[in-house]
């Protein structure tokens, strides 16, 4: 998709960080956008800023773990601009503690708006693509996490990474099985952002059960490590003008692809040995 210039693009936790990055990146390429977001603030605040850059959007309230409020968002969305050509599934959110820890409402929670909410968009929005015959490109925003575990610097994340892992898998079964739809896929992988990630407790629904206090140690973290969001809208639009399935952010997430691939290769020995042993002829 080289020429994004009025094409249209749904963004899922498109008010802030990443998503409103990836947003204000395909607004300068001329996109038309509609941005996602549980905070009120956040929507109008990210959609006067746009504007005043020159971007026509608008910004909604929209619950992405809901499939009546994404069957409005869907309806909206045609109604309001005739197509749509790009969707951005952002909307991420991220608890820290150890698995005996965490509530079945916060693993229900995380992965819901991390994971279902991907199944649940991209299904009514590929409903519509494949109706009306339109070329598309998906992006889902994951995680290094998708590769495997980073360091403990940020703490123990179980049901995130589980997430991100789902994401990645789900990916890959989108971008191949809807390539000859002409619905190009990619999963946007970054390392540490500076987000505020940190403090999605305040969105939380109230049928995830009670919000956690937030831990703005994480945050400073985040802000001391991590890369800068506008960094990531940039790669993240060079990697849809390209079609690239795998978008990621940072060099050292090749370690993390590295370390697998040796455990699992040395795990295949032990099958190419176990074989090899038992073998009848």
């Amino acid at each position: 998709m080289q020429n994004l210039t009025s094409k249209v693009a749904v963004i899922s936790g498109g008010t802030s960080g990443i998503g409103f990055a990836i947003a204000n990146e395909l607004a300068k390429e001329g996109v038309k956008l509609i941005l996602i977001g549980m905070d009120q603030y956040k929507a109008i605040r990210a959609e006067s800023e746009l504007k005043q850059n020159g971007a026509e959007v608008i910004a909604l309230r929209c619950d992405v773990t809901k499939q009546s409020e994404i069957d409005n968002l869907v309806e909206i969305a045609y109604n309001t601009f005739g197509k749509v050509d790009i969707l951005v599934n952002n909307a991420g959110v991220g608890q820290t503690g150890m698995l005996h820890e965490i509530t079945e409402a916060d693993w229900d929670w995380i992965v819901d708006v991390n994971l279902k909410s991907v199944f649940l968009m991209s299904s009514a929005f590929i409903k519509q693509f494949i109706k009306r015959g339109d070329k598309a490109h998906i992006i889902n925003t994951g995680s290094e996490t998708c590769f495997g575990i980073p360091g403990k610097k940020l703490g123990s994340m179980f049901p995130y990474v589980a997430s991100k892992h789902g994401m990645l898998g789900l990916s890959e079964m989108m971008h191949r099985d809807y390539a000859k739809y002409g619905i190009e896929v990619s999963v946007l992988c970054p390392g540490a952002v500076a987000t505020e990630i940190w403090d999605a407790e305040r969105s939380r629904q109230t049928e995830y059960g009670e919000r956690a206090a937030s831990k703005p140690r994480l945050g400073e973290l985040l802000h001391e490590l991590g890369m800068d969001p506008n960094d990531v809208g940039k790669m993240a639009v060079e990697g849809i003008k390209r079609g690239d399935f795998y978008i990621i952010t940072h060099s050292n997430i090749r370690n993390l692809i590295d370390k697998r691939h040796v455990e699992a290769s040395e795990a295949l020995d032990e099958t190419d040995a176990w074989h090899a042993s038992n073998s009848t002829t």
